[in-house]
């Protein structure tokens, strides 16, 4: 629905190298759909900064 949009999408999740996803966060985003997981691994590695986020649908919070 968005491919028209000027929006830049992305998607992290774990399982996967992560190098075409740190690259594709690099260019920015606009919005982030990732596995809770990868999300804070890719925190911890300071390739995520949420501090900017204005919104924030987290699934799977009972896993975290």
């Amino acid at each position: 629905y968005g491919r028209d949009l000027p929006l830049r999408t992305t998607v992290i999740f774990g399982g996967v190298n992560q190098t075409r996803q740190v690259k594709a966060l690099a260019r920015g985003v606009d919005i982030l759909i990732a596995t809770p997981g990868r999300l804070l691994d890719l925190c911890n590695q300071r390739h995520i900064r949420l501090d900017k986020v204005s919104i924030l649908v987290l699934d799977e919070a009972d896993r975290m």
